[in-house]
């Protein structure tokens, strides 16, 4: 029998570079860009033969044509490659054997000095990161978990923006020799040393210390990162996140050509003025000439700054809700904001959304923020109940004040959240006022039938003059209503009840079982039609129409409608009638506050 025996991987020996087609990797099930930064494809300098798979293992498309990158960048790069290739017995390379990450680079001022002419490309001295994990940790295969071997250097450094300058990272290709590739059939599966799959099993203290966030082909530091954080978090947006960036990277370049200037200066006035007083020297050239000896420069677009920060945030979204979850809430503000949803594309030319609802706790933290269809409190009520709940969970006190814009808001926010009641006693608008009560010897009377409301009627049609004269009742209709979850009248359905007041005494009239069945008592359509009977209230005249509609009744067949608020504005008592209800009327003419409670009338 003969036995297939995969030989360790020995880490004194060198790292040899392969070339992909030998093992029929073609790219194909090369780390998937699924972490955090996975959807840019700013960067145009990416790694050769690296295609890498979608989502759902497909290849985004045809890539683009790649650039090639300048000698003065790919010269230092192969040195670092070379030097890293010679490891020692535990597999480390020359760099980790110095604990460092970092290729050491030399000061311009030394450069300058090192030569008796340095050309301007050798003053961009570009810095790397060399990043090969497994020197240091055995990773598994994020397939199989079997342990993963180091295949070769990625062939191409991967470019990342830092504050003033770039930086580039050197990687490395691990394969696992057990996967087998699904479009091949092969056993060619490999990983880039910064695949996000790779660094969920690393250690996080060396996690920790690779330097960059990366998109999908290109990257930023993640200190430029976290002081991007800060200035967004601090009201400086993307645009101007980019320029600032931008002006730092040249200025920074303006200032390495100043010193190649004043270098140049010196010289000509030593000896070599005398020597070779016709020598010229190459010039400086422009920050973003992509030419052989130019610079390359590059700074990202305020665009691809906010992909990369959307795209944390949502990495992070449980992080960020699980912090927001622990925060305090004494003290509360709630608003509605419409900016945010402005920006919300739209459905067929419809908002999905109108609103963005945030509640802050009394250190201005954000401790509930809910997109929301509409304003209405069936959007957010569930979101204000787990976040009672969580202040419970956390052992915080629950909110002891809440401001808003919206009194409405006020019934939600007290079923919400119970302490809002506590040790509060609520203040009606003419609390001031003794509250107007019935006289002793009224009597109120409910009627519910056609034979009782008659009746009840006649008595006060008796009372009518025969040839002229009239008699005036107090008079009001109540009908039912749809409430929306703020306790807002959303509809109303037809009248249900009538209220007429005369003497001494309130009848209470349920009239709608009759209004279905569009059965009018006649004593009641002859009380409603009397020209002289004077029906004395508020909106008596809207009352009465909406009598008239329900019944079928033709415009007009309902008299003798007076409301109080004109009688009181004729008087000059009031200025105007608008907004003016019984309970103001009664607070301004009597002197007393009429009780009326809104949760009893609609329930």
């Amino acid at each position: 029998l003969r036995h297939a025996i995969i030989e360790d991987e020995n880490p004194t020996c060198e790292v040899e570079d392969h070339v992909d087609e030998d093992i029929e990797a073609d790219g194909t099930g090369i780390g998937l860009e699924e972490g955090g930064y996975a959807f840019n494809d700013d960067d145009e300098d990416d790694d050769v033969g690296d295609d890498q798979q979608g989502k759902m293992g497909t290849r985004r498309g045809p890539r683009p044509p790649l650039r090639t990158l300048p000698p003065w960048l790919m010269e230092p790069f192969r040195a670092a490659v070379d030097k890293s290739k010679v490891r020692d017995k535990d597999g480390l390379p020359p760099l980790y054997q110095s604990s460092t990450f970092w290729f050491p680079t030399a000061s311009p001022f030394f450069l300058l000095r090192s030569q008796s002419h340095v050309p301007p490309q050798k003053l961009y001295n570009p810095r790397f990161f060399l990043w090969d994990p497994h020197a240091l940790y055995k990773i598994p295969c994020p397939k199989c978990s079997r342990m993963l071997n180091r295949h070769e250097p990625i062939p191409q450094p991967r470019r990342c923006v830092d504050l003033t300058s770039t930086f580039w990272i050197i990687g490395y290709r691990y394969r696992c020799r057990h996967c087998t590739n699904p479009n091949t059939g092969r056993r060619s599966i490999t990983f880039r040393s910064w695949d996000p799959r790779i660094m969920a099993l690393l250690p996080a203290e060396l996690a920790a210390e690779f330097p960059a966030c990366l998109s999908y082909r290109s990257g930023i530091s993640k200190q430029l990162f976290e002081l991007m954080r800060a200035t967004f978090q601090n009201g400086i947006g993307s645009s101007q996140f980019a320029d600032l960036l931008r002006v730092q990277h040249l200025l920074a370049y303006d200032n390495l050509h100043l010193q190649y200037l004043n270098h140049l200066i010196s010289r000509q006035k030593g000896l070599d003025s005398w020597i070779n007083p016709t020598k010229r020297f190459a010039p400086f050239l422009p920050f973003d000439d992509t030419s052989a000896e130019g610079r390359h420069g590059f700074t990202p677009s305020s665009a691809w700054l906010r992909d990369m920060y959307d795209s944390y945030i949502e990495s992070h979204r449980n992080e960020f809700n699980q912090h927001m979850s622990m925060l305090t809430g004494e003290i509360c503000a709630i608003d509605h904001s419409h900016k945010v949803t402005k920006q919300v594309a739209r459905i067929e030319g419809e908002q999905v959304f109108t609103a963005l609802l945030t509640v802050t706790n009394e250190k201005g933290e954000i401790r509930v923020c809910n997109f929301v269809a509409t304003k209405s409190h069936s959007q957010f009520e569930d979101a204000l109940a787990r976040m009672r709940k969580s202040l419970s969970l956390y052992g915080h006190q629950q909110p002891l004040l809440f401001y808003t814009d919206n009194m409405a808001d006020r019934n939600l926010l007290e079923n919400s959240f119970p302490s809002l009641r506590k040790d509060v006693t609520p203040l009606e608008k003419y609390a001031h006022l003794d509250p107007f009560e019935l006289p002793g010897d009224f009597r109120v009377s409910t009627y519910d039938t056609t034979q009782s409301i008659n009746t009840a009627i006649s008595t006060i049609l008796d009372d009518v003059p025969v040839d002229e004269g009239e008699i005036v009742v107090g008079f009001d209709t109540e009908w039912n209503v749809m409430l929306t979850p703020q306790g807002r009248v959303r509809s109303s359905g037809t009248t249900a009840i009538i209220q007429v007041a005369y003497k001494n005494r309130v009848c209470i009239l349920q009239i709608s079982d009759m209004i279905a069945q569009q059965e009018l008592p006649h004593q009641l359509d002859l009380f409603l039609s009397h020209p002289r009977i004077q029906k004395v209230g508020r909106l008596v005249a809207g009352d009465l129409s909406n009598l008239q509609k329900a019944y079928r009744k033709p415009s007009g067949s309902f008299k003798g409608a007076l409301d109080i608020a004109q009688l009181a504005k004729d008087r000059h008592l009031i200025t105007s009638t608008a907004n003016i209800g019984l309970a103001d009327l009664a607070a301004i003419i009597l002197r007393k506050r009429l009780d009326k409670n809104t949760p009893l009338r609609t329930s």
